[in-house]
């Protein structure tokens, strides 16, 4: 026997038509081995005209929350060992979630996604562009559909979510389950209703910042690295330029010159090398604080800069050295001194990314998230509880 929570967040009081999530939970009861169904509204709105006929139901109202913080809010008052999350503004048809259940009961999958029926025609009709979705979907999120809005995932895929109390904002309701869920993930082709337009808002921040987290997720230490050298090619143009720009006016005011093989480095060279590496090294530490590493920004951005500076001086010297001895022994580097600077550049990523992924930018353990005991102040009505 197993309990099931069905989970609803929704910003505004979404288009359900009256009565119709009693028929969705009323379905899911006369399923075999349902011990019981509770409905979840999670919403800023009380969402009378959705609720209508839905007993017991418990209720996680807030105004200011987005539809990722309600769903996080649901979950930690959500008892089921089954959960189905249901977004309110997509037409679900009863039957589809029946068949996400039905399929993540029969089967070991921990997540099951439900993929429209008519978004898979909408996006292959002629079979190229939505293969090439797909296959990209799945390398990326685990799913051909990141931006279904029906998914049933059981407790143990929620384990890590309750580990992590940040403030997490964003709309895209399932891009959040694919940032915590863990396990195996599948997708299963739903119903949906005839009106269903698979609304796509357009992009924002938020949602970017949402499939980051999810790339951090699934691909780790890889995933940071992808954006570490990302952030390292914008960091190299800015190094490099800037060393042009030193030593073209080092040169124009009667400093530098030509570098003869075996002559040694000239101070010119030293001085734009330094001013143009820690240029470039304070662009990178800003760019991976606010981007790459964006989850560890908490402290002084002082301090953070200071041990930035010192864990990442092995690759400053690394790349610096380079940079000078290359030109002072061999003449291809001689006549491009700016290939030597990229030598250096590329020795030291490897260098710089290690002290910075696990020193500099370590992330502190999340302290516990609220119980489900204490987001129900009202526990003891089973009709209503208000948070």
């Amino acid at each position: 026997m197993s309990l099931i929570s069905l989970i609803v967040p929704g910003t505004r009081d979404e288009p359900f038509r009256n009565g119709e999530l009693a028929t969705y939970r009323r379905l899911l009861l006369e399923q075999d081995g349902v011990d019981g169904v509770e409905v979840i509204w999670a919403g800023s709105t009380p969402g009378e005209r959705s609720i209508v006929g839905v007993h017991p139901m418990i209720q996680v109202v807030d105004e200011a929350a987005d539809n990722v913080s309600l769903l996080r809010q649901g979950l930690t008052v959500a008892k089921g060992e089954l959960l189905v999350i249901l977004d309110p503004s997509r037409e679900y048809g009863p039957e589809a979630l029946l068949q996400v259940l039905n399929a993540l009961r029969t089967s070991t999958a921990d997540v099951v996604v439900g993929v429209p029926r008519s978004s898979r025609r909408l996006l292959s009709p002629g079979g190229v562009r939505g293969k090439t979705l797909s296959i990209l979907g799945r390398l990326a999120l685990g799913t051909s559909d990141g931006l279904s809005g029906l998914a049933a995932l059981r407790r143990s895929a929620v384990r890590s979510l309750v580990m992590e109390n940040q403030k997490i904002s964003g709309s895209r309701i399932l891009l959040d389950v694919l940032t915590w869920c863990s396990g195996r993930l599948v997708d299963v082709p739903v119903n949906t209703g005839r009106n269903d337009q698979r609304r796509i808002d357009a992009v924002r921040l938020d949602d970017v910042r949402q499939l980051k987290r999810v790339l951090d997720h699934r691909f780790g230490t890889l995933s940071r690295l992808v954006q570490f050298c990302l952030v390292g090619a914008s960091g190299m143009f800015v190094d490099l330029s800037l060393y042009a720009l030193l030593l073209w006016f080092l040169a124009s005011v009667g400093f530098g010159g030509t570098v003869d093989p075996g002559r040694g480095f000239t101070w010119p060279m030293f001085v734009a090398g330094s001013l143009s590496i820690w240029a470039a090294m304070s662009w990178n530490f800003l760019l991976n604080r606010r981007l790459t590493f964006n989850d560890t920004r908490a402290g002084s951005i002082v301090r953070q800069y200071l041990t930035y500076a010192l864990g990442n001086a092995l690759g400053i010297v690394v790349s610096l050295t380079l940079r000078l001895y290359l030109p002072s022994r061999f003449g291809v580097f001689a006549r491009h001194r700016l290939a030597a600077a990229v030598v250096g550049i590329v020795v030291a990523t490897g260098i710089s990314f290690s002290m910075s992924r696990w020193i500099v930018f370590r992330r502190k353990p999340g302290r516990p998230g609220p119980v489900a005991e204490e987001a129900t102040p009202d526990a003891s009505d089973p009709e209503k509880a208000l948070v």
